[in-house]
């Protein structure tokens, strides 16, 4: 195998498989990249073999073929070269030399045969999704998820895509959070319930999808795939019943504050520099025409700041995790939020205070103070 690529485009598509590539190296050969060039192009695939990816890139092939390589070096190599043509050649034995300028390299890479397949999908039986609705959707759902393997299940977030919206939900068991909007761009024929991986999201927010505005959604067996321009991301789907979520959005939180985003962060932020390391424990006391936040620790001291609100009801405390309280202002994207509350012991509902596009719930438990 031989060819030229520009700097330029192999960083492109390097730095777009990094997230991808195994990292524990429990297998050697999925720390490697799959590099095939033909026809003009050259194609890399990255996998962990939970999901993967694979994307096209134009190269003059002088000879064609494929090779695998150590993923770390060949970025570190070529986010360090001179802003030139790059030329690979395979030699015997699986080695490869990578020229640049007046710089050389000579690396060992491992057999084309050795790096496990990535399943294709045919993308005429896709669903068209709204990339930038898509990306906003899983911003505000993946902080929830959990990395308790005992839970695999909430690992995952929940996707449910049918001919009226698209769903995610992601819970860790103390908190949930719920979008649903509209990002499907045409007809679903059937409604798509799976739950998909943590790590997925992530990089479907991550990586570049070739400044695409529309992206594809399939799934087949066990997988999903999702495809813009010459990007493909294939992905298993996590096994296990995902929580029956509708039951733990509260209905009946008669108690409603409006409160300003920032503002609310702001003091959770500072009043919790006081509260206790591992619980994260912060105190509401709803009095009329005001909230108080507090926060005490015995070996620390003790922290408190008020809130002007309309409020009118009967006095009464509720406790929350400050990180959970901050996740949610933080990923809302609104000025203003509106907390719904109904007593002490019951689960509290945050949501934008002004309907938007999307109806956005985020439930978080109370905590005994």
């Amino acid at each position: 195998m031989e060819f030229t690529i520009q700097r330029e485009n192999l960083l492109k598509e390097l730095q777009r498989l990094q997230g991808v590539v195994e990292k524990k190296n429990t297998i050697p050969i999925l720390s490697n990249t799959y590099l095939a060039a033909n026809n003009n192009e050259l194609e890399l695939v990255a996998t962990d073999l939970e999901m993967g990816i694979r994307s096209f890139t134009q190269a003059r092939v002088a000879r064609p073929g494929a090779i695998t390589l150590s993923s770390k070096k060949l970025f570190e190599i070529t986010r360090l070269l001179p802003e030139e043509e790059i030329r690979f050649e395979v030699e015997d034995k699986n080695w490869v030399q990578i020229s640049c300028a007046k710089a050389r390299f000579r690396i060992m890479g491992l057999p084309k045969d050795d790096f496990p397949p990535l399943p294709t999908y045919d993308f005429t039986k896709a669903v068209s999704l709204d990339l930038a609705a898509l990306r906003e959707m899983i911003s505000k759902v993946l902080f929830a998820t959990t990395a308790d393997d005992t839970r695999y299940q909430l690992q995952g977030t929940l996707l449910i895509l049918n001919k009226n919206a698209v769903t995610f939900v992601a819970t860790d068991g103390h908190r949930l959070a719920f979008v649903t909007g509209k990002a499907a761009q045409g007809q679903v024929e059937k409604e798509v319930r799976v739950i998909l991986p943590r790590k997925t999201l992530a990089e479907i927010s991550r990586i570049d999808w070739a400044d695409s505005e529309q992206i594809l959604f399939g799934t087949q067996e066990n997988k999903i795939f999702l495809s813009a321009g010459r990007v493909t991301l294939v992905s298993s789907i996590v096994e296990g019943v995902f929580p029956t979520f509708e039951k733990v959005i509260p209905l009946e939180n008669d108690k409603v504050l409006e409160l300003g985003t920032q503002q609310l962060s702001d003091v959770v932020r500072r009043v919790s520099l006081l509260s206790n390391e591992r619980s994260r424990a912060v105190k509401l006391s709803l009095q009329e025409g005001k909230i108080e936040v507090s926060s005490s620790n015995p070996e620390m001291g003790e922290a408190r700041e008020s809130l002007d609100v309309g409020y009118r009801g009967k006095e009464f405390e509720i406790g929350f995790n400050a990180k959970y309280l901050l996740d949610f202002l933080g990923a809302v994207g609104a000025d203003r939020i509106n907390l719904n509350l109904k007593d002490e012991q019951t689960q509290a509902m945050m949501t934008p205070a002004s309907k938007g596009e999307q109806d956005y719930r985020y439930v978080v438990m109370p905590m005994r103070i």
